[in-house]
């Protein structure tokens, strides 16, 4: 598989991971923050499965895919605090 589309299924990963993070729960940091956890799982979980065993720098890319997975969900959880900003649904 190239590494362009290495990097577009890693991309789409962390905006679905974001946007169910969003959906399911109504606070916007915590949605957030839920979903950089679950998008750096997933990730390590992708490796694992693909090397049959974890990356030797683990830690490294954890954190480094906590914070971009985390830029992404706080731009991806904008339209829904939006919409539950103008509906009055926001906790």
């Amino acid at each position: 598989m190239s590494e362009t589309m290495q990097l577009l299924l890693l991309f789409g990963s962390w905006l679905l991971v974001s946007a169910g993070s969003h959906v399911f729960i109504k606070r916007y940091y915590v949605a957030s923050f839920v979903a950089a956890v679950a998008s750096v799982a997933v990730m390590l979980y992708a490796g694992y499965a693909e090397l049959g065993h974890l990356d030797p720098y683990w830690h490294i890319s954890a954190i480094t895919g906590f914070f971009m997975a985390g830029i992404v969900a706080l731009v991806t959880g904008l339209p829904f605090r939006v919409m539950r900003t103008i509906n009055n649904d926001d906790v």
